[in-house]
C-alpha cells in the first residue's frame, strides 16, 4: 500500500473557530496567539490530529526572532522562548492525542509527526512581496540565509527533525534554503512553492518544474522528502506537477500538495468563493496518480476538510490494493 501522509489544514482558518480576535492582516498573523492565547493554538493542533492528520505544523509560518521582537516589543531571548513554546504546544497536542487514542484500534494516525513551519522571508517585509517574490532580486542570499537560520536553529534545539519550507515565491530563496539545510544533515524537509494561477511558473516568473527539481537534486540525498505546491487553487495543482515524474523511469520524486479551498482572497473583501471551483476531494485521485505522497490543505481548509481528505485517500488506497 502506498505510504501517503495526511497534513493539517489552514492554521488561521481553524484557529478562527477558537478565537474572536482578528487574524488576517496582523504582521505576526497567527503567531501573535503564541503570546496572547496559547490554549487556542494547542486546541487548533488537537483539532487537526483528531481529524486524521499524520503531520501537524508549528504555528510559526510568519514568526521570526526579529519579527516577534518588533511586533510584541520583547527581547531576543523572549522571542526565542516563544518559538520554543510553539514547538512545545505542538508536542503537547501530539502527546495528549496519543494518550487519547491509545485504546482505539481504528485510529490510523497513532504516531503523528511535527513539522516546523518556515514561511518565506518576504512575509516578514509586510509589503506584499511574498506574493511576487520580487525581493529575491534585491535581497542578498546571506541576509535571507541568516534570517531563516535563526529560526531553524531554535527548531532544531527544540527537537524538530522535519521542516516545512513553504510558500516560497522565488528561486533565489529556494536555493538558499537547500544550501542552509545542508548545515543540518539530520533534519529533513519538504519544499513547497507559491505559484501563479493558470501557469507553469512560481510567482517570480521562474519555471516551477525546473526550479523544484533542481532544488531536489541540490539537496543532500534523502534530505528533501518532497517538493510541490501549497496555497493555490486545487485546479492549478495538476498542471504544475504533471510532468515531474512522467519521464523518470528510475527516479521517482515524492510530491506534496496542500492547496487552499479554491476561494480567492481580496485585501479589501477577504476570501470570496469561486463558484467555478470544483470540489477539493475530486482532484485527490489524480494528484496521487502523479506522485503526491503528502497531502493536506492551506487557507480556508478546516479540520473537517482534513477528515474528508483522509477519507478520500483511504478510498484510493483500497481501490489500488484491489487492482
Amino acid at each position: 500500500m502506498l505510504d501517503i501522509k495526511i497534513l493539517d489544514g489552514g492554521f488561521s482558518t481553524q484557529l478562527s473557530t477558537h478565537v474572536g480576535a482578528k487574524i488576517d492582516g496582523d504582521p505576526l498573523w497567527t503567531a501573535r496567539f503564541l503570546a496572547t492565547n496559547p490554549n487556542a493554538v494547542y486546541a487548533t493542533h488537537l483539532d487537526f490530529l483528531r481529524a486524521g492528520a499524520d503531520i501537524i505544523e508549528t504555528n510559526t509560518y510568519q514568526a521570526s526572532i526579529s519579527g516577534l521582537m518588533e511586533h510584541l516589543s520583547i527581547t531576543k531571548d523572549e522571542s526565542i522562548n516563544l518559538l520554543y513554546e510553539a514547538v512545545n504546544l505542538a508536542k503537547k497536542a501530539v502527546n495528549d492525542y496519543i494518550k487519547e487514542v491509545a485504546e482505539n484500534n481504528d485510529i490510523e494516525n497513532k504516531k503523528p509527526l511535527i513539522a516546523g513551519s518556515c514561511g518565506p522571508y518576504g512575509a516578514s517585509l509586510h509589503d506584499g512581496s511574498e506574493y511576487n517574490g520580487a525581493y529575491g532580486k534585491t535581497t542578498s542570499r546571506e541576509v535571507m540565509m541568516q534570517w531563516h537560520k535563526s529560526r531553524i536553529n531554535t527548531f532544531v534545539d527544540a527537537g524538530i527533525e522535519l521542516l516545512a519550507l513553504e510558500t516560497i515565491p522565488c528561486y533565489q530563496e529556494a536555493e538558499v534554503l537547500v544550501e542552509l539545510l545542508k548545515h543540518y544533515p539530520n533534519v529533513k524537509a519538504w519544499l513547497s512553492f507559491s505559484c501563479e494561477r493558470n501557469s507553469q511558473n512560481i510567482v517570480d516568473g521562474s519555471n516551477f518544474e525546473k526550479v523544484a527539481t533542481n532544488c531536489y537534486k541540490m539537496a543532500l540525498p534523502g534530505q528533501i522528502i518532497a517538493i510541490g505546491v501549497n496555497c493555490i487553487a486545487p485546479k492549478d495543482v495538476s498542471p504544475l506537477l504533471k510532468n515531474i515524474n512522467k519521464y523518470r523511469e528510475n527516479e521517482f520524486i515524492p510530491l506534496i500538495a496542500y492547496p487552499n479551498s479554491g476561494e480567492i482572497y481580496f485585501s479589501t473583501e477577504g476570501w470570496l468563493k469561486d463558484d467555478s471551483c470544483t470540489s477539493f476531494e475530486s482532484f485527490i485521485p489524480e494528484w496521487l496518480d502523479l506522485g503526491v505522497r503528502y497531502i493536506g490543505g492551506c487557507c480556508r481548509m478546516y479540520a473537517e476538510n482534513i477528515r474528508s481528505i483522509r477519507k478520500e485517500v483511504n478510498s484510493y488506497q483500497r481501490k489500488a490494493a484491489m487492482k
